[in-house]
């Protein structure tokens, strides 16, 4: 019992971000294509609008979207307990889901809606992949752990559409983009 505790406490800002996204997407169950009020578009459609490239985080479109991005996200942020912090955490899903948003918002010229998780978590998983090939010695991972298998599957199929592939590409360069800072900086750090 004592390890769930601990992987609780280690994960608790993933753990507070699904209790988020489940909460909103029960509440907003009334509301139909509430993707359309919040969600992140064409920068023409915004219409000022740009509280979206953050509100969109946080919608999903079913009770499949809320899961895989739930999953995933805990995932990996179980990889990366040992090296960021909550805050971090938090500061890097909420950033680089951010700029990813904004980048697609930026390209698209139609009047698709994005929503979810994916940018945020496609972030996180670009900089766990810019901590370990920075912290080599001291990150040691075993290919076949559930959380790596899980954050590897999620990487290869989330690409079920165009946009999300735009989508998950710009949070996937913000991460690396924000991790390498991160990093450069001191801000994340291995105790030897």
């Amino acid at each position: 019992m004592s390890k769930i505790k601990e992987w609780g406490h280690r994960n608790a800002a993933a753990i507070f971000l699904v209790i988020l996204f489940s909460a909103i997407f029960v509440a907003l169950q009334r509301i139909e294509d509430s993707f359309i009020y919040w969600g992140t578009t064409g920068l023409q459609y915004l219409d000022g609008e740009y509280h979206r490239f953050l509100t969109c985080l946080f919608l999903h479109h079913n009770p499949r979207h809320l899961l895989a991005n739930s999953v995933a996200l805990l995932s990996v942020s179980s990889l990366l307990s040992s090296l960021l912090k909550k805050r971090q955490t938090v500061f890097l899903f909420l950033f680089g889901g951010i700029l990813s948003e904004l980048a697609y918002s930026i390209v698209i010229s139609e009047q698709i809606y994005d929503i979810g998780a994916s940018s945020g978590i496609f972030a996180l998983i670009a900089c766990l992949l810019v901590c370990y090939l920075r912290f080599q010695k001291q990150f040691l991972l075993s290919w076949y752990r559930p959380d790596v298998i899980i954050v590897l599957v999620y990487f290869v199929f989330a690409n079920t559409s165009i946009s999300a592939f735009l989508v998950h590409t710009f949070g996937f360069v913000a991460g690396i983009l924000i991790g390498f800072v991160m990093v450069s900086t001191g801000w994340i750090t291995v105790a030897n």
